[in-house]
């Protein structure tokens, strides 16, 4: 009964998240988490997921008390100077846009604590289509899957709008780089690119109700951009550009280099848990973030 109402769960948070923040879909999800917690109060994933649910809705407080629950249930590891070497050596190299207005804010890499894959969660100043989300950020990730054995890179997965970005050409660069993979980042909204993403033909997939949705690609983005910005006389953007000024070859330009290294020795926000969202609220950052997937195959 238990998994009946977080599969049930599951499929209305799917819903949600494929049509466009359906509220009815997202209090249904939230209804059928607490009626499996009460059949099964310590089971972790639920506990997860509800407070993921609350913090898709901005609902703070309660996202932050499901997320301390979780991580009574299963305590993080506080990251020992191995682990800090580890973060450093597998950190992407990330290129962005000369152009790009928005820095780079925060920096937080969770290391799985069974699986070599770590989560560099990228978080930037703000999203130039949404001044006026109330998250005072613009959180993305980054995936680096690894062989503990050889050190080699054997995944390198970007999110990207929804969609999760991956090509072989991108590992195979990583490990001609000393394991380091180079990851573009879109200008202004930071979807972020791994190598040879021009191939790729971005769509998200929701399992739990089998439906496939295409993303924008970047012509299509610079199309829209180019014209203007979602809200450009939004007070809190009257500062921001209001367009992407140059042609397509200029918007596909990643030169400029943010070495991520800095952030991490400096901060040392690095931690080892299985729940990245979780910890990042309970132990990294005092701000609002939009929560986006943990891991690339979840």
């Amino acid at each position: 009964m238990t998994e009946n109402y977080f599969e049930k769960g599951e499929k209305y948070r799917e819903t949600y998240e494929a049509h466009g923040r359906n509220l009815l879909a997202i209090n249904n999800a939230i209804e059928n988490y607490k009626k499996a917690l009460k059949l099964d109060q310590n089971n972790i994933l639920c506990h997860y997921r509800l407070g993921y649910a609350y913090h898709l809705m901005r609902r703070l407080m309660e996202a932050s008390k499901e997320y301390e629950i979780v991580l009574r249930l299963d305590h993080p590891r506080l990251a020992s100077e191995t682990d800090l070497k580890l973060a450093s050596k597998y950190a992407p190299r990330l290129f962005v846009n000369p152009k790009e207005f928005f820095k780079l804010k925060d920096l937080v890499a969770v290391i799985h604590p069974k699986k070599a894959i770590i989560a560099y969660n990228l978080f930037w100043e703000d999203d130039i289509d949404y001044p006026g989300d109330n998250d005072p950020s613009d959180h993305e990730v980054v995936w680096i899957e690894f062989n503990k054995k050889k050190g080699e890179v054997t995944g390198v997965y970007t999110y990207f709008h929804k969609a999760i970005l991956s090509t072989e050409e991108a590992v195979k660069d990583a490990n001609l780089h000393n394991q380091r993979a180079r990851i573009n980042v879109e200008w202004g909204g930071h979807g972020s690119l791994p190598l040879r993403w021009e191939k790729l033909h971005p769509e998200v997939i929701f399992e739990k109700i089998s439906k496939r949705i295409k993303i924008k690609n970047m012509a299509q983005r610079y199309q829209e951009l180019s014209k203007s910005i979602k809200n450009p006389n939004h007070p809190l953007a009257k500062d921001w550009p209001k367009k992407f000024t140059g042609s397509y070859k200029d918007f596909v330009t990643f030169s400029k280099y943010i070495e991520l290294r800095r952030p991490l020795k400096k901060k040392k926000m690095v931690i080892i848990s299985q729940w990245p969202n979780a910890v990042i609220n309970q132990y990294f950052l005092n701000y609002n973030y939009f929560p986006k997937k943990q891991w690339p195959k979840e």
